[in-house]
This record gives C-alpha cells, sequence and structure tokens, in this order.
C-alpha cells in the first residue's frame, strides 16, 4: 500500500483555503482585506491564486498566519470550446504569465518555477475523464469541491476524480473557495494540513506528500490499516461514512435513524486499485480523505 497518513504523523492541524481572488483580477476583496478575512475566520494559511496574475504576499506572513503566493492561469483545451484552469502554488512572483498558452507550456513553465500545481474545477470547465487523466500527470490535486460553481451546481467533481484514479493517475483531491464575493464563496471548504509548523516549505512539503484532507464541516479524526486486512475511520457525527474504490467497489456505512456514527470499518477484498473515505454529516457537509493505493 502507497499512502502518507496524516493522521499519523507528528505535527498539528492547519486549515488553509488554496484558491482565492482578489482586485488584482476579479475578486471583491483587495489582498490585504481578504488575508485579514481569511485570518479573523480562524484560517491558518491562504493562497492568493487571481486569474493570470502572481500575487506577491509572502511577505506579509506573520507567525500565526502563512501567505503563499499563487496563481490561476488559463490553458486552451484541443478540444474546441474546452479550456483548463491550473492552480499555481509556490509561483515566484516574477515569472511570466503569458496567455495565450497550452496546457503543457503552462505545466512545464510552474514546474520549472519549483511550483505544485492543481487542476481546478474540472467539472465546471467541462473537462472529460480522458482530458483531467492527461492534465493531473505532475499536478499533486483536482478539486473535489469548490465553493464558486456550487452557483452552477458543479461544485464538486467527485466522479472526475475517480475515474481519473480508476485509470491510474494517483492525484489528491482539495476543497476550495475559489473566493470571489464576500458571502456566497467564502469559508465553505477546505484543506486541513498535517504539519510540523506554520512556515512555507513545512506545508507546502505536506501537501506535496498528501498529508492533509478536505473538508466542507466534518472532522476526520483518525484512519488506521490494521493488519487483519481492515480499514477504520473515526470522526465527528456522520449520517454516512463511504469507503470508495475502484467500480463497483467499496462500502457505504449509513447511520440508523435518530443516531450518528462516529466510526466505521471496510475490509479490504484484496482487488482494491485504490480506497479514499467520505464522510458526511446531517447538514451535507462532507469530509475526504485522499486516495489509499494498493498497487
Amino acid at each position: 500500500m502507497h499512502w502518507t497518513n496524516p493522521f499519523q504523523m507528528p505535527g498539528r492541524w492547519f486549515k488553509g483555503n488554496l484558491h482565492t481572488h482578489t482586485t488584482r483580477s476579479d475578486g471583491e476583496l483587495d489582498a490585504d482585506e481578504r488575508i485579514a478575512a481569511y485570518r479573523d475566520g480562524g484560517y491558518d494559511f491562504i493562497a492568493l491564486t487571481d486569474h493570470h496574475v502572481v500575487s506577491n504576499d509572502a511577505a506579509k506572513s506573520t507567525s500565526d498566519f502563512l501567505v503563499i503566493d499563487g496563481v490561476e492561469w488559463e490553458a486552451d483545451d484541443p478540444e474546441p470550446g474546452e479550456m483548463y484552469h491550473v492552480l499555481g502554488l509556490n509561483v515566484p512572483p516574477d515569472l511570466p504569465i503569458g496567455r495565450p498558452a497550452s496546457l503543457d507550456e503552462i505545466k512545464r513553465s510552474l514546474t520549472d518555477a519549483g511550483a505544485l500545481m492543481v487542476l481546478a474545477h474540472p467539472y465546471w470547465s467541462g473537462n472529460t475523464v480522458e482530458r483531467v487523466v492527461n492534465a493531473v500527470d505532475g499536478m499533486f490535486a483536482l478539486e473535489v469541491f469548490n465553493a464558486t460553481c456550487l452557483g452552477i451546481g458543479k461544485g464538486t467533481s467527485r466522479v472526475h476524480w475517480d475515474d481519473a484514479l480508476d485509470w491510474g493517475a494517483r492525484v489528491c483531491g482539495i476543497a476550495v473557495d475559489d473566493a470571489h464575493g464576500t458571502e456566497h464563496d467564502v469559508f465553505k471548504g477546505w484543506v486541513m494540513v498535517r504539519a510540523p509548523s506554520l512556515d512555507a516549505a513545512a506545508v507546502l512539503d505536506a501537501l506535496r506528500a498528501g498529508a492533509f484532507y478536505s473538508t466542507t464541516g466534518p472532522r476526520i479524526e483518525d484512519v488506521v490499516v490494521v493488519d487483519d486486512g481492515g480499514i477504520r475511520v473515526r470522526c465527528s457525527p456522520a449520517v454516512s461514512i463511504t469507503f470508495v474504490a475502484q467500480r463497483y467497489r467499496g462500502r457505504r456505512v449509513a447511520s440508523e435513524r435518530g443516531k450518528r456514527l462516529l466510526d466505521a470499518r471496510y475490509e479490504l477484498t484484496g482487488d482494491e486499485h485504490y480506497v479514499r473515505i467520505e464522510v458526511t454529516d446531517a447538514r451535507g457537509g462532507t469530509a475526504w480523505t485522499n486516495p489509499m493505493y494498493f498497487y
């Protein structure tokens, strides 16, 4: 099995949003206002990712709040009328951001700059599974949840994620706000990163390794892969816990009426390619672990 288990790692949890806009592109708040809003909202870090504008705000980080410079870079999809949106995290502020650019050009530029890459809102962008599999090669994550995209009913990209995993991609899933406004698309989805300290190197290393989970509300307290071939999860009160694997494999555990789940177990069959866990609460919020790979 290949999996970085953040629940068994030393360090502490840090809450962050990795997709955020300011008045440098189409956001309603300037950078200082956006940073202050997330700090006051109980977050530990934020990535500023304006459209085709690299932020230059990392120096505004403090001992208790981290700012990551980033960008959202749009690429043409060879299929007419479609597109890719790519987030670059930890991007040098002087990196040239050209338009138009192909996906390969964007990935090469961000990789050479040492940035982490995310495929943003593939459902909203109209990316088919074949194109997602190609796009996420070299990326650490895709957005499984995007609050802004809820506005057209395409806030979750679970099927895109599972199809890519089934086709052999190894990619994490992140929940983000994609914040533009101040109400409908803020404080809705975030990552909980397990790191030894709140600094850029530690947080980025944890993201790169998959040492985090994503959520729109529920907490995942612990995940253990036990010696007898089972996976156990503990969480905040939930109405369902789902162990998702490729195609028809997996299991959903639902709470009995009037009760809530605090834990569940899945017995591995031996033919899973991957297993990831979803926890859903009574308010409809969901938390996602990253995949465990069994090949």
